[in-house]
């Protein structure tokens, strides 16, 4: 079942340099209405699969469109009923079809008039406001821009173009930052920073992004930051990182270009986090993580540390 209704030809498809489509096996003059999952793919479907195993079945799903990896054409019958088109990256191509040809488009700009706009915030003429948002004094939302309904901005919030914003986040929030005075009392370090989000990143749902102290909390352009993610005061995403649901990154952490922290991972304050490193699902890091590396557990260790440490625990379980 289809997300998203829309009409488009095989032949356009092919056409379309952006997909990445390198060749293709049946009729060209199909037409695709829809997009689907491979299991459930309906009749003018359009739909992907990287799995050979899944494929020797493609004869039994009524899809019209499938698109494989060129390898596996070798491997499997194709059913005249059905073209396939190739390429070396399926899933990417098939997003990029779908996000092109079948996603509903961007809101219209303007801004709700149930949302609150400080007189001293600016919002480009082609962003959208959503519903019961507010942007408080001194903020900016750039050229492009959505911020869906329940969105709160704080003061002193840049937000670049094309950004997409969701439901319920907050951004500019003090963080927790707090001293103990003489009586035992907790005094509140003054934050006095801003919050920055670059060109095209992405923030979830009910995702909290904290001001900065003295410096700045930075999102950088093309981040991905899921929903349910606590982003503290200071931190830096780095450009085309991913920060997905249930991370919680602690005060000053920095996170590389392109890392990836899997769900429910926490990193301590001041961590820094280096390019295309990863972190695994639920790992507590609790010092820095070296460009490339991948680690695991808690608290976390290089990938390959951790997986020799767990087998030689299961071998003690076994005596």
């Amino acid at each position: 079942m289809s997300r998203t209704e829309g009409i488009v030809n095989v032949a356009d498809l092919l056409g379309d340099r952006r997909l990445g489509l390198i060749g293709f096996v049946g009729e060209t003059t199909r037409t695709v209405h829809c997009v689907s999952p491979f299991d459930s793919a309906g009749p003018q479907s359009l739909t992907f699969a990287r799995n050979i195993d899944k494929l020797k079945d493609l004869g039994k799903h009524l899809t019209d469109v499938t698109i494989i990896c060129p390898e596996f054409g070798e491997d499997i019958r194709i059913p005249d009923t059905i073209t396939v088109v190739f390429s070396a990256n399926p899933r990417l191509s098939f997003m990029r079809a779908a996000g092109f040809y079948f996603s509903p488009l961007l809101p219209l700009p303007g801004i709700h008039p149930t949302a609150v706009i400080d007189p001293d915030a600016f919002v480009d003429p082609t962003a959208h406001i959503g519903a019961l948002c507010y942007i408080g004094a001194g903020s900016s939302v750039g050229p492009a821009s959505v911020l869906h309904p329940n969105v709160v901005v704080y003061g002193g919030v840049t937000i670049g173009a094309r950004c997409q914003i969701n439901s319920g986040t907050v951004i500019g929030a003090d963080g927790f930052g707090y001293e103990r005075n003489e009586l035992g009392e907790l005094e509140k370090f003054p934050h006095l920073g801003c919050v920055i989000i670059g060109d095209d990143a992405e923030i979830g749902s009910n995702t909290s992004i904290d001001r900065g102290s003295l410096g700045n909390t930075i999102i950088h352009a093309r981040a991905r930051v899921d929903n349910l993610v606590h982003v503290a005061h200071n931190v830096e995403v780095g450009e085309d990182a991913a920060v997905i649901a249930l991370t919680m990154l602690g005060g000053s952490a920095k996170l590389g270009a392109r890392s990836w922290i899997a769900p429910g991972a926490v990193l301590m304050n001041q961590v820094v986090v280096g390019d295309d490193a990863v972190v695994g699902l639920g790992a507590v890091v609790v010092k820095n993580v070296a460009v490339g590396q991948t680690v695991m557990g808690a608290p976390a260790q290089d990938s390959a540390a951790f997986k020799a440490t767990r087998a030689a625990l299961n071998k003690l379980a076994e005596i």
